[in-house]
């Protein structure tokens, strides 16, 4: 073992926890099915925007999916990659089964690091979702029954979401933008990262990692929220599921946690993607009840 550098952790070890696609060879076989489900399901949409704009740059942009039902509810997705990777494209499948029980569907670009900055990307998400949450009128959905969720990178920005101060952030908005929350496989503390290859694009040192730490930061919109992994998921990430849950519980948030039976990082979105899917009937029982 060398020289620890978080925890318990040496380099190495720390590196092997986080790096998921090292621990699911065939990530590359979740990410193809994801993307073509993704083409046929944009193919086939009904009531599809494709790429609306919610600011200037490339990236500043999000897709949105309603339902046949007036005034639905909205859930947000953010895609994950580590900050550095993959596109919004890839991850519509997921909408199927909210568009079949009546709920809008609203897939959330972000510009990549080192594009930007992680503080960037973090102000970027904030802005998308105060776009989403003050034309909800204009674009055909109930703002005031607003989801997220987000997937690992995305799941950390989930916690960013709900640990905005939305009325510091914009006199305009309310103090509860959203109103239900599903974290999934997400890094709330980002110190870990720093200590390993995947920080590198990111440029964070000690005080800017713990300044977009959600883990560090209240729970202002005292959203209802599902913190979700997989089972088979590893020892880093249930910690950080659950410390992150202990977290928000004690700032008086309503938190559960779920954990996936069998999931892994990856296949953990099946969940979410499937109407009889265990994340996915959570996330509906907190925006319909």
């Amino acid at each position: 073992m060398g020289d620890i550098v978080y925890l318990d952790y040496d380099a190495d070890t720390l590196f092997a926890e986080y790096n998921n696609r090292g621990k699911v060879p065939e990530f590359e076989s979740h990410i193809a099915d994801g993307k073509a489900r993704s083409d046929q399901l944009r193919a086939g949409a009904q009531n599809a925007r494709i790429d609306l704009r919610y600011g200037d740059g490339k990236r500043d942009r999000f897709d949105l999916f309603l339902p046949a039902a007036p005034n639905p509810p909205l859930h947000i997705f953010i895609h994950g990659g580590y900050w550095q990777w993959n596109d919004k494209d890839d991850y519509a499948y997921l909408a199927k089964p909210f568009l079949e029980a009546g709920i809008g569907f609203a897939n959330l670009e972000y510009t990549l690091c080192p594009e930007v900055t992680l503080a960037e990307l973090v102000d970027q998400v904030r802005r998308g979702v105060a776009h989403i949450w003050q034309n909800g009128s204009d674009l055909g959905y109930d703002r005031d029954r607003i989801q997220v969720s987000g997937h690992s990178a995305g799941g950390h920005l989930t916690g960013v979401v709900l640990t905005t101060d939305w009325k510091a952030f914009d006199g305009a908005l309310p103090a509860n933008v959203v109103k239900s929350a599903m974290p999934i496989s997400g890094v709330f503390d980002i110190e870990p990262i720093r200590h390993t290859p995947i920080g590198d694009p990111l440029g964070l040192d000690a005080v800017s990692a713990a300044a977009l730490s959600p883990m560090f930061a209240l729970p202002r919109t005292k959203a209802n929220m599902v913190v979700a992994l997989g089972s088979h998921e590893g020892r880093e990430f249930h910690r950080q599921a659950e410390a992150f849950a202990t977290h928000c519980r004690s700032h008086g948030a309503d938190v559960r946690i779920a954990s996936v039976h069998g999931g892994n990082h990856f296949s953990v979105l099946e969940s979410l993607a499937a109407s009889d899917g265990q994340l996915f009937g959570l996330a509906r029982e907190m925006l319909l009840g």
